[in-house]
């Protein structure tokens, strides 16, 4: 059987980091925004398609993302997916955020 980009158990990848660090406002509201779309009002998609989405990165962006990367890019793919958000929906808005903070700044 093949393994997954996330099955990495007995495999040599140097040192794991297994230091503890304060949770940032960007790890909340990735976290919320799960719970928020895998409640049974939403149910946007269950927290098994989540993982099949993660699982699905190549083993490089595996290893380059980190964690809540992996979730919120997960995430905009199963937006997609189920047809609840466009890509070019997803785009627009992450642009008119980035421009919102530009002129902000």
């Amino acid at each position: 059987m093949e393994r997954r980009v996330n099955d990495v158990g007995g495999q040599v990848d140097g040192a794991l980091h297994l230091d503890e660090h304060a949770v940032t406002l960007h790890e909340k509201r990735i976290d919320a925004l799960v719970m928020l779309l895998t409640s049974p009002k939403v149910d946007a998609f269950k927290v098994d398609a989540l993982r099949r989405a993660i699982e699905q990165n190549t083993i490089e962006d595996y290893r380059k993302f980190g964690y809540y990367d992996k979730w919120i890019r997960a995430i905009r793919d199963l937006l997609v997916e189920q047809n609840i958000l466009t890509h070019d929906e997803i785009e627009m808005r992450i642009a008119a955020i980035r421009a919102r903070q530009r002129s902000a700044a």
